[in-house]
């Protein structure tokens, strides 16, 4: 079982168990992220499929958003961030979002701090997400693992 998959049926559970999984969105199917990567010429990285696959876009407060595969964007003339990356979601508010180079690699992008541009290095996204938003969900709904 990959981390990623241990993680979201974590934050399934949590949701079931607190009683808010209108949270989640139906699954995207491995059928519709192809299409979305051949239409675009562009690869999805392997968590956010993974992620997709378990809710096609998802949003947690202020925290924590995924986009859906129809608010994925190709990023065009954004300062200190390549053309062709993509813009998969948010952190944090609306000031750190979450991007991927060509080779699907993710990073937290803040155009308001330096550096403006950091990889996930010493957490993988799934890590992330279970130390912040399942933490959230934890605190705000006084549910535990």
């Amino acid at each position: 079982m990959s981390k990623m998959k241990a993680v979201l049926d974590k934050l399934k559970n949590a949701l079931e168990t607190a009683g808010a999984v209108q949270f989640l969105e139906p699954a995207a199917e491995p059928e519709a992220i192809a299409e979305w990567e051949s239409e675009k010429n562009a690869a999805l990285p392997a968590e956010i499929k993974e992620f997709l696959q378990f809710s096609n876009g998802f949003e947690y407060g202020m925290n924590f958003m995924v986009f859906p595969l129809g608010r994925i964007r190709i990023i065009r003339d954004w300062v200190g961030v390549p053309d062709g990356w993509l813009h998969l979601g948010q952190l944090i508010g609306d000031g750190c979002y979450i991007v991927s180079d060509e080779n699907g690699e993710l990073y937290k992008c803040d155009h308001e701090s330096r550096p403006m541009l950091e990889k996930f290095p010493r957490e993988s996204f799934a890590e992330w997400i279970e130390g912040h938003v399942l933490e959230s969900i934890y605190e705000d709904y006084d549910v535990f693992e």
